[in-house]
C-alpha cells in the first residue's frame, strides 16, 4: 500500500480543494484538541492512567500541527495522516485498556468507543478511496484482534452478557459501516474521475480552458489580484509537419511538465487551446515575472522529444484585479503575446493598462513595452 500513500502525498490538488483541506484539518485538529482536554477535565481528579499519559500527547500533536498548516510550513495531507495515526493509536490503546479496567467493573464498553465511527467516516471523507480502505480495514482488523486477545486473556468477561452484547454490536456496526463507506468511496472515485475529465486536458494533464475560465471568475468574485500569462509555442505547426503528431504531442506534454515543475505556490497552468497555454500566478512584480518566464524559457530549451531538442515560445503578460473583467485581462495579454509573435518569436511583452487598445493582433500597438 506504499503506492497509495505516495499517490496521496504527491497528488496535484486543485486550489479550491487545497483551501478546503486546510480548513478541514484546522477544524478537525481543533476538535481533537478540545475533545482530549475535555476528557481529562471530566476525569479530574481521578484520571485513568492511560488517558493521563496519552491524551496530553494527542492534544499536543494536534495543537502543534494547526499553526504549521496555517502558516504553510506543512501541507495538510501529511498533517491529516499524522493526526489520524495518532488518534487511531490512542483509540486502539484505550480500547485494549478498557478490558482491563472499565469492562470488568461496569460490564460495558467505555465512552471513548464512540469515536471509532468518526475514524471510519473521516478516512473516506479525507483520503482517497484506496488509502481510506486500507486504513479502515487495518483499523477494523486490529479492533477484532484486540477483542479476541483480551477476551481470551480474561475468559470471565464472557460471563458479562451486557458486555458481550455491546462488544458484538460495536464490531457489527463497524463492519456494516466499513461496507457502506467502501461503496461511498467507490462512488466518490467515479465522481472525482468525472470532475477530472471535465477540468483536465486529456493529453497533457494540465487544467483545461473551462477550468481556467471558472478559476478566473472566482478570482474576480473574491477580489483577488493576479498575474496572467498567455504563452504560445513557436512554429508548432512545423513540428507536427516535420516530425509527426506523436512528437508534437510529446512537446505539449513536456512543456506542461516543465511549466508545472517551476510554478510558484498558488500558480496554475492550463492548456488554453492547441499549442497555447495560460499561466495564472498570484500578482507578481514585473521583475519577478521576467525572472519566472526566463526560467521557463531555459527549461523549454532542455526539452528533448525524439529528434527535437528545445522549443521556444512567446509570452504576453497582463495583471488582473477586481475592477476588470477576466475577458478584458485576457484580451490585453492576448494582444501582448501576438505582438511578441509578430516581432520575431521567442519574445516577451507586457500589456498596457486597462483601457489600452487590445482588439488588434497587429504589431502597431505602442502601449506594450518591449523586453
Amino acid at each position: 500500500m506504499g503506492g497509495a500513500f505516495r499517490q496521496y502525498l504527491q497528488q496535484d490538488t486543485p486550489e479550491e480543494e487545497a483551501r478546503l483541506l486546510h480548513r478541514m484539518f484546522v477544524i478537525t485538529a481543533a476538535i481533537m484538541f478540545i475533545g482530549s482536554a475535555a476528557a481529562l477535565w471530566v476525569q479530574a481528579p481521578n484520571y485513568d492512567p492511560l488517558d493521563l499519559r496519552a491524551l496530553p500527547a494527542v492534544a499536543a500533536v494536534n495543537l502543534l500541527l494547526i499553526p504549521a498548516v496555517l502558516m504553510g510550513r506543512l501541507d495538510p495531507r501529511p498533517a491529516f495522516l499524522t493526526s489520524y495515526a495518532v488518534d487511531a493509536l490512542y483509540l486502539l490503546s484505550a480500547y485494549a485498556h478498557q478490558y482491563e479496567v472499565f469492562a470488568p467493573l461496569y460490564g460495558l464498553l467505555s465512552q471513548n468507543t464512540y469515536w471509532f465511527p468518526a475514524l471510519y467516516v473521516g478516512a473516506f471523507l479525507i483520503f482517497p478511496h484506496a488509502l481510506a480502505r486500507y486504513l479502515t480495514q487495518t483499523l477494523l482488523a486490529l479492533t477484532v484482534l484486540i477483542t479476541a486477545m483480551q477476551l481470551g486473556r480474561n475468559p470471565t468477561l464472557l460471563n458479562h452478557r451486557d458486555l458481550i452484547g455491546s462488544v458484538t454490536q460495536f464490531l457489527l456496526v463497524s463492519m456494516v459501516l466499513q461496507v457502506m463507506l467502501i461503496r461511498f468511496g467507490a462512488m466518490r472515485d467515479r465522481l472525482s474521475a468525472m470532475q477530472t475529465a471535465a477540468y483536465r486536458d486529456a493529453l497533457t494533464g494540465a487544467y483545461n480552458r473551462r477550468y481556467a475560465e471558472e478559476h478566473l471568475a472566482s478570482l474576480q468574485a473574491s477580489h483577488t489580484p493576479y498575474s496572467l500569462i498567455l504563452m504560445d509555442l513557436d512554429h508548432f505547426k512545423s513540428v507536427n509537419d516535420q516530425h509527426g503528431h506523436a512528437v508534437g504531442d510529446g512537446v505539449l506534454v513536456g512543456v506542461t511538465r516543465l511549466t508545472r515543475n517551476v510554478l510558484p505556490e498558488g500558480g496554475m497552468v492550463a492548456r488554453w487551446g492547441g499549442e497555447e497555454f495560460l499561466i495564472l500566478l498570484p500578482q507578481r512584480s514585473e521583475e519577478d515575472l521576467r525572472h519566472f518566464i526566463g526560467t521557463l524559457r531555459e527549461q523549454y530549451q532542455t526539452l528533448h522529444v525524439g529528434p527535437l531538442l528545445g522549443v521556444t515560445a512567446c509570452f504576453g503578460v497582463a495583471h488582473g484585479g477586481p475592477d476588470e473583467t477576466p475577458e478584458s485581462v485576457l484580451a490585453r495579454a492576448d494582444a501582448a503575446m501576438y505582438l511578441a509573435k509578430n516581432g520575431g518569436r521567442d519574445d516577451l511583452r507586457f500589456a498596457g493598462h486597462r483601457g489600452a487598445r487590445t482588439r488588434s493582433r497587429n504589431p502597431t500597438l505602442t502601449d506594450l513595452p518591449v523586453r
